[in-house]
């Protein structure tokens, strides 16, 4: 008995022994291996051409080999897509040739061919992390790729992917394939459910869904009460309105914008005469599609979309419902000036009596002399009557010619009705 139990107290302690041992060991293994990582991660491998840095020398070898040297030698058989790393290569095939997203966010349900576009999306759409900003907007990345996008395509400017079927260029090769799909191949295989719509891409799809039928989204201007469905827009008329920056000019004339459209349009009617949009119901020719839209409206179909807010009256251009308030409405004025006692039918004449006559404004300036009007009609009316001294006003009792109609009425009371 006594032998039995001195024998299993031995064997216990013999086990318990062992136990320590073995703790011990493994706290030595641990300890090693701490060494061992904080000695590789005190062996950095840094790039001698850049800020890159890395624990493995395989990774230090691929990126000198694909960022610097340009050494991609695995090469895709469906295009001409060419990487560094297999595994990139793999992801390619599987997003877009085979169309497999094997990665999946629980969240909302997006899909994607790598990992690494997975763990971006959660970060910037759910977790709210951008981390990269822009120096000269307010614009906020999640990614410094997307930053560099952003500063190439905003505020440089640079567009280095070019079109090879017309003047189109893009500051991405995404946005040159949605060129390509959209204007010269007509691949527009996103339809609307609610209407005959059709996007080329899912993303311009959702937005057309959410602006048109749920109004949903609508971006403001920060420096007056401009608004639109597209954020693009917006920006558009900040760099052109508010921070007067016009990038492009005209190489034939002073004028500039800051729209590559614009300038295109501009360079086209004035200077080339080119007008490619035809109507296929009459003569009518134009240099913009939304010209040739509205042509179609007014002319053929009898659209009339711009209605007046005090009767039934309808029309085809806001220009004729400014006419219609002008004659019809005269006296009927919704917006009245803080300044004084001017009220006006719309809002852009009452910004343009604020501009004008309080804040004495003049953004139209001579090119012959030191003029300053606050509208382009009196800088055009200045123009032809002092410099180019043109008289389109005629009196019709003599050979009397202006360059107001006003002068002629004087004109008229003094010589004319002065005799009678």
């Amino acid at each position: 008995m006594n032998y039995f139990y001195w024998l299993t107290l031995g064997f216990y302690c013999s086990c318990e022994d062992s136990v320590k041992e073995e703790v011990v060991q493994e706290e030595v293994y641990t300890n090693e291996t701490q060494v061992e990582s904080t000695q590789r991660k005190s062996k950095c491998f840094k790039c001698t051409h850049c800020n890159y840095q890395t624990t493995f020398k395989c990774n230090m070898e691929q990126h000198i080999n694909s960022v610097h040297l340009g050494i991609k030698n695995h090469k895709c058989t469906l295009c001409d897509y060419q990487t560094a790393r297999k595994h990139c290569l793999e992801d390619h095939m599987n997003s877009k040739h085979l169309g497999i997203k094997s990665h999946i966010c629980t969240i909302c349900g997006f899909q994607s061919a790598t990992n690494s576009n997975l763990k971006h999306h959660i970060k910037s759409k759910h977790l709210g992390q951008r981390n990269h900003k822009c120096s000269h907007c307010d614009y906020v990345a999640y990614a410094k790729n997307n930053l560099t996008k952003h500063i190439n395509n905003v505020h440089l400017c640079i567009k280095n992917f070019e079109c090879n079927l017309c003047d189109f260029r893009a500051a991405t090769k995404e946005k040159l394939k949605r060129h390509a799909e959209s204007v010269h191949l007509d691949l527009r295989n996103h339809k609307c459910s609610q209407c005959n719509y059709r996007a080329v891409t899912k993303q311009s799809l959702e937005m057309h869904r959410k602006t048109k039928h749920l109004d949903l989204i609508k971006y403001k201007c920060t420096h007056c009460d401009y608004e639109s469905k597209r954020k693009s827009n917006v920006m558009k008329h900040e760099k052109n309105v508010h921070l007067k920056i016009k990038s492009f000019i005209c190489n034939h004339c002073d004028y500039q914008t800051s729209s590559r459209h614009y300038l295109t349009v501009h360079i086209n009617s004035k200077h080339l005469g080119i007008k490619e949009h035809k109507c296929s119901l009459c003569d009518y020719q134009t240099i913009t599609k939304s010209a040739l839209k509205a042509h179609m409206n007014t002319k053929h179909l009898g659209i009339k979309n711009h209605k007046c807010n005090h009767c039934d009256y309808a029309a085809c251009n806001k220009s004729d419902v400014m006419l219609h308030l002008n004659s019809v409405h005269p006296n009927i004025t919704t917006f009245k000036c803080n300044y004084c006692d001017y009220q006006a039918s719309t809002k852009s004449l009452l910004t343009r009596h604020v501009k004008s006559v309080h804040l004495l404004i003049k953004d139209h300036k001579c090119n012959y002399c030191d003029y300053q009007g606050s509208r382009k009609s009196l800088l055009m009316k200045h123009v032809k009557s002092v410099h180019l001294l043109i008289k389109d006003h005629k009196c019709s009792q003599c050979d009397y010619k202006a360059t107001e109609k006003s002068f002629i009425e004087s004109h008229i009371k003094r010589v004319h009705l002065s005799k009678n």
